[in-house]
């Protein structure tokens, strides 16, 4: 399996492909006073195709500074008190983020003599790839959490976004905390699974080297 295609399916396990997530007329974070063509969408990592840019509801012109970013430059820096809004499909995560989580997955299921490779992922037998694939959404959805928390506290949350909805924040944390468990607790089962149908014990030692343990029984 190549990380292309292993990206595809944590995408599709996360929701997380171009078409999962949308804002619609959301507002942009920017100055409006005439003279700021800068703004930045609240959500981050744009599908750039995606991107409609309005000005009090009409269509603008406007430039996709970095996608990953949500930077944006408007063709006209729009008057005092104009609502400046935009529409556009959104990632949580970027593919250079989601091959880290694989990888780190990979540490959980094998067992490594030397060095935890750098393609650890592509490097595990086939029948480990499945519960490797579950400890790298959890470990994604943690990191999603802690994104969350962060923006929760921030400036940028504070003063830009509507709605200040902390019961239904808290409710969503704790959803992705069970998901994230899910996700955790599959991968253990099918790596244990897998071990106990090789005869091997449960629980692999991980990213150790192994030493050598006088054996007193009969050699099986």
């Amino acid at each position: 399996m190549s990380y292309t295609q292993a990206i595809t399916e944590i995408r599709q396990l996360l929701s997380d492909s171009e078409f999962h997530k949308k804002a619609t007329k959301k507002k942009l974070i920017g100055k409006i006073d005439a003279n700021n063509t800068k703004f930045f969408t609240y959500d981050k990592r744009l599908v750039e195709d995606s991107l409609e840019v309005f000005v009090n509801d009409e269509a603008a012109n406007f430039t996709l500074d970095d996608a990953i970013k949500g930077e944006i430059t408007l063709g006209e820096a729009p008057e005092k008190n104009k609502a400046v809004t935009a529409s556009y499909y959104y990632q949580f995560w970027i593919d250079d983020e989601l091959k880290s989580f694989l990888n780190k997955g990979a540490e959980q299921v094998s067992q490594w003599t030397d060095a935890v490779p750098d393609n650890a992922y592509l490097a595990i037998s086939g029948g480990l790839k499945t519960p490797a694939l579950m400890f790298a959404c959890s470990l994604a959805t943690d990191s999603l959490i802690s994104y969350m928390i962060n923006r929760r506290h921030s400036e940028e949350f504070n003063i830009e976004q509507d709605g200040n909805d902390d019961t239904g924040f808290s409710q969503m944390i704790t959803a992705m905390k069970d998901q994230s468990k899910h996700f955790w607790d599959r991968g253990l089962q099918m790596r244990d699974d897998f071990y106990k149908r090789q005869g091997k014990r449960n629980a692999p030692a991980f990213a150790v080297k192994l030493g050598r343990v006088r054996t007193y029984g009969p050699v099986r």
